[in-house]
């Protein structure tokens, strides 16, 4: 019998349930910011059912807009502050806070063997420690917190070895972004990207977490890294002595659904062009192109290790940034920040014309703290360059710090040179080791777990939605999170306000914009739903009137989300999809008990698993996880 990989071994120790279709109930830990859990509060208290499955697998956090930058954002940090006191749930807040996905692993909120769950696509970074890290929508985390458990369905490993020896002016930002270009944005979806090989036994754990963290990029849903001694070096203060975190690692004779072999030898640092994480180009393919800002930060790159990179291609330059460029510097959280500001980093960063931010996640979609102006060019560290993503129609490239800081300094995009590089990592090597800050007061907190059966007697099955209807066509693929629904609304509490500014960035004619409120049914192209985790996309198109999408292929979480309220995504042939554009029916007949799609004289069949069709009878998926949650609990299977 062949050996188990990672992600099966943590599966087995967390599985408390399968349905018919395959799918996994497994039980989690789950992890809250500001933008995506006060909405489940609201839901939560709307049912009455505002209970949390155990405090003390529970964290909070204060990071996409830090501080507020407005009224509705403050009262989202309002929110999550007091039902976080009223639930003695442990918070972090402005001022000892951070990215979220830099701040978790610092405070030990995440171990090998964990699975966790947050509202945010990006947590898959803290896979880099062997744990089983996913992003979901709000209902999914909803659940989460009410019961402790999550649906994913069955996933494939993929793994993905670096072998050669590294360019010193080629960074783990430059290894993931060729990944994504060489299998796509979607040829990792319903997988996990175990990443392994001899160039990243050598990275730390900072650079580790910058390829886990796009992995999203490529479809994942979640990257994964090995325990090694540099993982249990991090994670000391918050292991225990003679704690064997290896056996967590995939066994040498695991077989995997497909291996995948990236030689980084002669690698040349790489950047993104137009509007995908995967059009990516070698920077001095764009080199000379002016810019008008550098963003050094995010969750990918606003680590100490990435901050010392820029600063000591500032310092052994001794230049300052070019006139007419803005480059702003965000360390991702306080500890870093502190660390930065005892280092000097701030001296060299400031000396050189840059702004320095607190933590937040403002500018890396576009809400706060860096947002760009209608054609303008931002060369950036963060994750994603969907059209609008740091601005209404501003451009954006993603690129390693070492490129940032260059493009800094000479006003174009510029890549750096491999003697510059190799002296900035011989500083770095010889800098204080990368620690994470183990200072808390918090003390876990008794917690009983809440009676389900008491509970399921709230919910009762919804009225299932009549699917046919007008059609509106998008023609177009990877059509984002982003374009459904601008960040610019994610301050937004109330899901009644999304449909307004449905698909309002999305390529469509002003002209043919009413016409969207006038269909029940979307028909678009491959991936659609990509990007963000939000689950404020299907409730912008369920409040334009929209119940079902119908195209090639979905993001998993976008799937997943439209599920979970009720609504219809259908998949169907990318060449039964093209018929119906080429028809351009006014109306489809669907037919979701019988799996029929039907316009004029034609007939396309799909398939829902008994679990899809449960949701679409009780409208969502709440009240169909805590009927679960009695179920198991009954049986003596949750704590």
């Amino acid at each position: 019998m062949s050996g188990k990989t990672a992600f099966q071994k943590i599966i087995d120790s967390h599985l408390v349930g399968k349905f018919s279709d395959g799918r996994l109930v497994l039980k989690i830990r789950a992890w809250c910011h500001e933008i995506t859990t006060p909405p489940a509060i609201i839901d939560a208290k709307g049912t009455g059912c505002d209970v949390v499955f155990n405090p003390n697998r529970i964290k909070a956090m204060i990071d996409h807009v830090s501080p507020a930058k407005d009224t509705a954002s403050a009262i989202q940090g309002k929110m999550l502050r007091e039902w976080s006191k009223e639930h003695n749930i442990e918070l972090s807040d402005v001022g000892s806070n951070g990215v979220c996905h830099a701040l978790i692993p610092e405070k030990g909120w995440v171990l090998p063997g964990d699975i966790g769950i947050m509202g945010d696509s990006h947590t898959c970074t803290h896979g880099a420690f062997c744990a089983f890290a996913a992003g979901v929508g709000t209902t999914e985390l909803e659940i989460g917190i009410i019961t402790g458990l999550w649906v994913c369905p069955q996933q494939k490993v993929i793994r993905v070895n670096f072998v050669g020896e590294l360019p010193a002016n080629v960074f783990s930002k430059d290894l993931i972004l060729t990944l994504i270009n060489k299998i796509g944005v979607k040829g990792a979806t319903n997988a996990v990207l175990e990443f392994g090989g001899p160039v990243i036994e050598k990275m730390s754990m900072e650079a580790r977490m910058t390829i886990t963290n796009m992995a999203v990029e490529a479809g994942a849903t979640s990257g994964m890294m090995m325990v090694d001694q540099k993982t249990i070096d991090y994670l000391r203060p918050f292991i225990k002595d003679g704690e064997d975190l290896k056996k967590w690692n995939s066994d040498p004779d695991a077989v995997y659904d497909q291996v995948i072999e990236i030689d980084v030898s002669g690698m040349v640092p790489v950047i993104t062009q137009n509007y995908s994480p995967g059009d990516v180009v070698r920077v001095s393919d764009l080199a000379g192109k002016p810019v008008n800002q550098v963003y050094i930060g995010s969750c990918t790159n606003g680590r100490i290790e990435d901050l010392r990179i820029a600063a000591s291609i500032f310092r052994f330059l001794n230049c300052e940034i070019a006139d007419g460029v803005r480059c702003i510097v965000v360390p991702a959280t306080q500890h870093i920040w502190d660390m930065a500001l005892k280092e000097g980093l701030f001296e060299i960063f400031s000396s050189a014309g840059c702004h320095i931010s607190g933590p937040s996640c403002g500018a890396c979609l576009g809400m706060s703290c860096g947002v760009i102006a209608p054609g303008e060019v931002c060369v950036s560290t963060t994750n994603r360059n969907f059209p609008g993503r740091m601005g209404k129609d501003g451009m954006v490239h993603l690129v390693s710090p070492a490129t940032a800081a260059m493009t800094a300094i000479n006003g174009v995009i510029s890549e750096a040179s491999v003697d510059l590089c190799r002296r900035a990592i011989v500083k770095i090597n010889n800098m204080e080791p990368v620690c994470p800050t183990s200072k808390t007061n918090w003390k876990e907190v008794q917690s009983q777990t809440p009676d389900y059966g008491k509970l399921l007697k709230l919910f009762c099955a919804g009225e299932v939605k009549n699917f046919s209807g007008n059609v509106f066509y998008l023609p177009v693929a990877n059509v984002d999170t982003d374009q459904i629904i601008p960040a610019k609304y994610l301050t937004e509490v109330n899901k009644g306000v999304f449909g307004e500014h449905c698909l309002e960035d999305a390529p469509i004619p002003l002209e043919k914009r009413p016409e969207i409120f006038k269909s029940q049914i979307l028909v678009a192209g491959e991936n659609f739903g990509c990007g963000s985790s939000r689950e404020h996309a299907p409730w912008a198109l369920a409040g334009a009137g929209i119940r079902c999408v119908i195209a090639p292929s979905f993001a998993r979480i976008f799937e997943n989300n439209m599920f979970a309220n009720g609504l219809l995504p259908i998949v169907l042939p990318k060449e039964t999809v093209d018929s119906i554009f080429a028809d351009k029916l006014e109306s489809i007949k669907i037919d979701w008990e019988n799996g029929t799609v039907k316009w004029g004289e034609k007939v396309a069949e799909f398939k829902l698993s008994d679990y899809q069709k449960d949701l679409i009878i009780n409208g969502g998926s709440v009240g169909v996880m805590v009927r679960l949650a009695a179920e198991l609990q009954a049986e003596g299977k949750l704590d």
